[in-house]
């Protein structure tokens, strides 16, 4: 991110008690390189478009999605995920399983930004009715979550998968119709109809995807949420580590693109040093491949290398909402570095992977000495609540894999066809362009390709698609430098929506950290955060802002980043500690430290634009606090 931070700045005419609130959204100051960043996107997602829509939205409080907007989304990206965050997401907490206290989240964006808020159910009658609901949806999922999930869900995401890797998209129309349009008596071609038709089924399956993407999840937080609260009542002095590791040891498929090249790296190493030397020899992965296939043993590796490609290798580089980050499957580079580090590792003698018995030993010893100290009914209570959480809490994390991963992967695939189909018809200049507009854009883009196509080959095409996509990439490229304000509006007196605190790491302390570092009051050596992994560590930090930068993570250092995602798993052996901008206990940073014994503070806020790499730094992952001790020369 850049430096300008005049988003964060009061309206002109306020006062310093002014501070005690963030700007309105009509009040940013945004860089003139961000003119006409509103044609971008839909109209419902921009703010005070009409009087009493501002009225409504200046009355609310609104947070900064850091954890799924770290860069912005381009315009295709955002009218799938943040559609689907605005329908599914919603739909599930309020007419799904009408969760009690919450009825959904109503999303703004600003310059590709996404902004939430909270809309809460204070009416006591509907909390009760709600609660009823809630009651007998919830624990119909809990009970029956393994025949579901497996069952059901599971199928269903794969099969939404499959079927837009079907969808058929030519490269370029024919010069004409094919003889069976004749002889089969069709009327017309069909090229044109499927080109449309076939668009619109790859978004229908992109938002069902998303719906399935919901369908547990607030239930596996939930449950998490009422392990913590029973934990709590019976333990009034319990630390967030020790409930977060009575929830560990997890086999969540999460892991699995880890686990899977440790036991590539450890077939290299048992394949000989013909293997390893060329997995640890410069080139690229392709020269790389070529090489190995030479000989018996590397053709050996290879084949397995393939056989676990689909589906552990489509992890994207970045948070899996991104479509230019791009994956494993289509860039190779990650997972060969992977390998090399894992090589190198095991040839010096270390063992990969987590202790997993060690960690369940360590989950089971835990849990039953707090029990001990339980009577009966308590423990009875007790086990109720854990047994309930374990059994979904893998959900927590294995629906990054399969959702913003794996089947976004195919998702954006699938629409660099559209725009290569676009290119070859000279509406676009490069197949990446089709990102640059929103999804009924595409659709009018491709009526037009189709149009032309059909009024034949001399047909006039319009150059007013990619003087616009030249217009919006030089927007996008000034968004992504662009800091935007952390929230909007007047904060409450407390945060007390305990999702918010889960998910987004959003505490009063927080908030208050915000309005701090806005007035140049904030504390630029000590940091708070949520204790997410217990351990006490120093150590050089290093402060990785994307995906594409974890291979510069090296042994003994604290990594720092905005947030982390599964593709970062495989560096987390390599690190000391971790502390997090952002995400709260249940975070995936907050899940893997646990997972890998390491110490982890998440959600502190301004990590990133306070600790520089180089820095010495101590975290405590039981109490949350960062301190920098030395700054780096």
């Amino acid at each position: 991110m850049g430096s300008d931070q005049s988003a964060q700045t009061p309206a002109a005419g306020e006062t310093e008690e002014a501070r005690t609130r963030f700007p309105h959204a009509g009040e940013l100051d945004l860089p003139a390189e961000l003119d006409g960043w509103e044609e971008m996107y839909p109209e419902y997602f921009q703010f005070e478009l009409t009087d009493d829509r501002t009225a409504y939205e200046r009355d609310r409080f609104w947070f900064w999605d850091k954890k799924d907007t770290t860069e912005p989304l381009l315009p295709w990206d955002m009218t799938i995920s943040a559609q689907a965050w605005q329908i599914a997401m919603a739909q599930n907490t309020s007419r799904v399983f009408a969760i009690p206290p919450s009825m959904s989240v109503d999303i703004r964006v600003v310059a590709g930004y996404a902004y939430f808020t909270g809309i809460n159910v204070e009416d006591e009658e509907l909390l009760e009715e709600r609660g009823k609901i809630f009651k007998e949806r919830s624990e119909y999922y809990y009970e029956n979550y393994e025949a579901l999930y497996n069952g059901v869900w599971l199928p269903a995401v794969k099969e939404i998968g499959r079927e837009i890797d079907d969808l058929d998209v030519p490269a370029e129309l024919p010069d004409y119709v094919p003889d069976n349009v004749i002889t089969e008596g069709k009327g017309q071609s069909q090229s044109t109809l499927d080109v449309v038709r076939n668009y619109n089924r790859l978004t229908e399956l992109a938002l069902e995807g998303w719906q399935r993407h919901f369908e547990f999840l607030y239930l596996a937080y939930l449950a998490y949420m009422q392990f913590t609260e029973t934990s709590r009542e019976l333990f009034p002095d319990i630390s967030d580590d020790a409930i977060g590791k009575m929830v560990s040891a997890v086999e969540a498929d999460v892991f699995r693109p880890d686990q899977e090249l440790n036991e590539l790296a450890e077939l290299a190493v048992d394949l000989g040093e013909d293997i390893t030397g060329v997995l640890t020899s410069d080139g690229s992965p392709e020269e790389k491949i070529e090489r190995l296939r030479e000989t018996e043993a590397g053709t050996e590796f290879i084949d397995r290398f393939d056989d676990v490609k689909d589906p552990w290798f489509y992890m994207t580089y970045g948070d899996g909402f991104h479509s230019y980050k791009g994956s494993w499957i289509e860039d190779l580079e990650a997972p060969f570095d992977h390998l090399e580090s894992k090589i190198d590792r095991l040839e010096s003698g270390e063992e990969l992977g987590r202790d997993f018995a060690g960690l369940q030993a360590e989950r089971d010893e835990i849990v039953d000495e707090y029990r001990q100290y339980l009577s009966p009914e308590e423990r009875a209570e007790f086990d109720h609540a854990y047994e309930t959480c374990m059994s979904v809490y893998e959900y927590a994390e294995n629906h990054q894999f399969w959702i913003e991963n794996w089947l976004h992967t195919i998702i954006f695939r699938k629409m660099r066809e559209f725009g290569e189909l676009l290119v070859n018809h000279g509406l676009l200049a490069d197949r990446e362009d089709i990102f640059l507009f929103n999804r009924f854009e595409v659709a009018e883009l491709l009526e037009e390709a189709c149009e032309t196509w059909a009024l034949g080959e001399d047909a006039f095409v319009s150059e007013r698609w990619q003087d616009r996509a030249t217009e919006r990439r030089q927007i996008f490229e000034a968004a992504k430098e662009w800091e935007p304000s952390p929230a909007l509006g007047e904060p409450p007196e407390e945060v007390t929506d305990p999702l918010m605190q889960m998910l987004w790491g959003i505490t009063t302390e927080k908030v208050e950290n915000w309005l701090d570092i806005e007035s140049d009051d904030g504390d630029e050596t000590n940091l708070d955060g949520f204790g997410s992994s217990s351990g006490r560590v120093e150590g050089p930090a290093r402060v990785i802002e994307d995906s594409s930068d974890i291979d510069k993570l090296q042994e003994g250092e604290v990594l720092v980043a905005p947030l982390t995602n599964p593709a970062w798993a495989p560096v987390f052996p390599r690190a000391k500690g971790a502390v997090t901008d952002d995400g709260g206990i249940t975070s995936h940073a907050a899940i893997v430290c646990r997972e890998y014994g390491l110490p982890a503070v998440t959600g502190t806020g301004h990590a990133t634009s306070i600790i520089e790499t180089g820095d010495l730094i101590r975290l405590d992952g039981e109490t949350g606090e960062v301190e920098i001790l030395e700054r780096a020369e």
